[in-house]
């Protein structure tokens, strides 16, 4: 898709993994390269968001790649976010944490047509439960989501709901996933070997 960016949040302190998620291997590729490539299905370039001195592995991409620094870190993944945005050009944005192993690029087209159709974020939800860490924004929510964090807040469900995010419903977006296999994430190993039985079902 045109004017899209995909922003990959690999920062996360990964205290319950014990080891950074974006170097495990799953079927062969880093995690951070299965993120990489599901968005290039949908986006043309991609900016990878990460941690002060955080080392990553590796990545491929068929478009444009960029990685930038959260300048704070431990602030969460809403700075990070507005890393992402800010680095960005594009007037959509995707963002997904790079715990995601599974991600369908279907359910990524169908935000961005959310947002292209006006709204300034577009969250799924699941089982009563947003989910920002696979959702899509407009560029011009920047400002909104920097005025936020300059006044304390740090949770992007909070922040999604106070600039007017639309919520995406299971019945608009289960036809897309049917599994919900891009809100799978994994963080700790058991979730991580879990994850593996599944590439071999």
């Amino acid at each position: 898709m045109a004017d899209v960016t995909g922003i990959v949040l690999t920062g996360g302190r990964s205290s319950r993994m014990g080891q950074e998620k974006a170097s495990l291997v799953l079927g062969g590729s880093t995690l951070l390269d299965r993120t990489v490539a599901a968005l290039n299905a949908v986006a043309d370039d991609i900016v990878i968001v990460r941690a002060p001195g955080q080392s990553l592995p590796l990545v491929r991409s068929t478009g444009s790649l960029t990685v930038v620094a959260d300048p704070v870190e431990g602030v969460g993944p809403l700075a990070g976010i507005a890393t992402g945005l800010a680095a960005s050009s594009a007037d959509v944005v995707l963002v997904v944490g790079v715990d995601h192993p599974f991600l369908r690029p279907p359910l990524l087209r169908l935000l961005v047509e959310r947002v292209r159709a006006g709204a300034p974020w577009a969250i799924p939800e699941l089982e009563g439960h947003l989910q920002p860490m696979c959702s899509a924004l407009s560029r011009a929510a920047l400002d909104g989501i920097r005025a936020q964090l300059e006044a304390g807040e740090r949770s992007p469900v909070t922040v999604a709901r106070a600039i007017g995010a639309a919520v995406v419903t299971e019945s608009e977006w289960r036809p897309a996933d049917p599994e919900a296999l891009s809100f799978v994430d994994v963080d700790t190993p058991e979730d991580f070997d879990a994850a593996r039985q599944r590439l071999v079902r």
